[in-house]
């Protein structure tokens, strides 16, 4: 037994074998080799040794157990053990949202593998509330383990039973384990008094005030954000060590980067990522461009605001006899960030771009958003495309789809478009056929909007609010 952890011998259990796997998937064969001994608690080292996982892939291990962990797939133990997740008929793996009133609202994972193991229609329960109660020590953007409860119909009034059908309340839910923090970070104004330090957090997530450890430059009133230390009991009072100074409120800049630590946005991105972004080439490869339907002899243009940097669609318009034709162009993104790679990866974390008042923080690395996959004038890229003929009385008739390569002819601001629409030249050097296409495409929008409002839609048209800072 020479090597097998003490805590195993004292409870009686006996040494587990493994088929080695020196150059498999480490992930997978720690999770088979749990499921194989379910009732099992195992280190970190004993599962090292039952894999015979050699000395230059420890670290791969560790990675890979960590992040079953945080998928919610095993779970932590005492004295550094780790345990396949209890099997839970109502125990699902998601994200915590908190809302402004102090509660929360719990959105599942859909395609995690042991939430759809439980057999829950997680269609029905996307989203979930979480009483302030019932949320624990997570914190808004938290990655955690919900007990699902399934309502109950309450009975109706007497007086209204007869005119109101009995409605069961929407299913609330407990959070059992905080899997991941989203980034354990929490903003607020530094405070000082007879020697004791805290700070006034406005989290929702947080009641109240957060006391704090080690010294800090900060002075009282000012933004600072604070690390949160380990907090696993939300009758305790949190506690955290200040990180950053922001400074005081109301200076320029402050309060944005304030909702940038405390929605944990990210803004950069991994070497890793931006390494892959930076070996994408600059233009598109022969062989895709020849596979695919070329409409680099088309009038394909873009319309965007002035000062946009990324040109994600193009359009095309052609009047025929019974209406229109219409091209809309998308970038093909797709073609570039493959499933599962590492930019894949980080966009799925950022799951959109973020638009600040001074900054925008992009889902993709500017190398793409900006370069290859922005549908630029004079160059030739690389598109999904939906064909479209529309009547005359606006109604869409006939779709399909297509892979395409185009080569932009221009590249106009909605001031621009509008100035053609009201009797003005188009900019200079452009295609003679460019002002009569807009002109022509607007004809096109006017129907399908009329026919939109015949058929119910509402105008809610309002006053574009932009915001400049000086």
């Amino acid at each position: 037994m020479r090597g097998f952890p003490a805590f195993a011998v004292a409870v009686g259990m006996a040494p587990l074998q493994a088929q080695p796997m020196p150059g498999g998937n480490l992930r997978d064969a720690v999770l088979d080799h749990m499921r194989a001994h379910p009732s099992q608690p195992m280190t970190k080292s004993s599962l090292a040794r039952q894999l015979e996982v050699p000395v230059e892939r420890r670290s791969e291990l560790r990675k890979a157990i960590e992040a079953l962990v945080s998928e919610g797939i095993i779970q932590e133990a005492k004295k550094a053990c780790y345990l396949l997740r209890a099997k839970s008929g109502n125990a699902v793996v998601g994200t915590l949202k908190f809302h402004p009133k102090g509660h929360a609202f719990f959105f599942p994972e859909l395609n995690n593998a042991e939430n759809l193991a439980t057999g829950m229609d997680l269609v029905a329960l996307d989203r979930v509330h979480i009483p302030r109660r019932d949320c624990g020590t997570a914190l808004d953007g938290d990655r955690v383990l919900v007990s699902i409860q399934k309502p109950s119909p309450k009975r109706p009034f007497r007086t209204r039973s007869e005119i109101v059908p009995d409605t069961p309340d929407e299913a609330r839910g407990k959070v059992e384990k905080i899997l991941s923090r989203r980034s354990g970070r929490l903003v607020g104004v530094f405070r000082r008094e007879k020697g004791f330090s805290w700070i006034d957090c406005e989290d929702k997530a947080v009641d109240g005030r957060v006391e704090l450890s080690g010294d800090t430059t900060a002075q009282p009133g000012q933004m600072v954000v604070v690390d949160l230390e380990n907090w696993n009991d939300p009758s305790t009072t949190p506690r955290g060590r200040i990180i950053e100074v922001l400074g005081w409120p109301g200076d320029p800049g402050v309060d944005i980067i304030g909702v940038i630590h405390r929605f944990g946005l990210r803004t950069s991105f991994p070497d890793e990522v931006l390494a892959a972004a930076r070996a994408v080439p600059e233009e598109p490869e022969p062989a895709e461009i020849e596979r695919r339907i070329d409409w680099r002899d088309k009038l394909v243009i873009t319309i965007d605001p002035a000062d946009a940097k990324d040109h994600d669609d193009a359009i095309w318009v052609e009047k025929t006899r019974n209406g229109w034709s219409l091209a809309v162009h998308i970038a093909d993104v797709s073609h570039y960030i493959k499933p599962g790679s590492v930019m894949d990866k980080e966009a799925v974390e950022r799951g959109n771009s973020t638009y600040l008042v001074d900054r925008v923080l992009p889902m993709l690395p500017v190398e793409l958003s900006n370069g290859i996959c922005s549908l630029k004038p004079d160059v030739d890229r690389l598109t999904k495309c939906a064909l479209l003929e529309i009547s005359a009385e606006g109604k869409v008739t006939t779709a399909s789809f297509i892979d395409a390569v185009i080569h932009s002819r221009a590249k106009l601001s909605y001031e621009q478009a509008q100035a053609i629409l009201d009797g003005k030249p188009a900019p200079k050097n452009s295609d003679p056929e460019l002002a009569p296409m807009v002109t022509e495409g607007w004809k096109m929008a006017s129907a399908l909007r009329k026919r939109r409002f015949e058929n119910g839609a509402l105008d809610l048209e309002m006053p574009e609010i932009k915001v400049r800072l000086d």
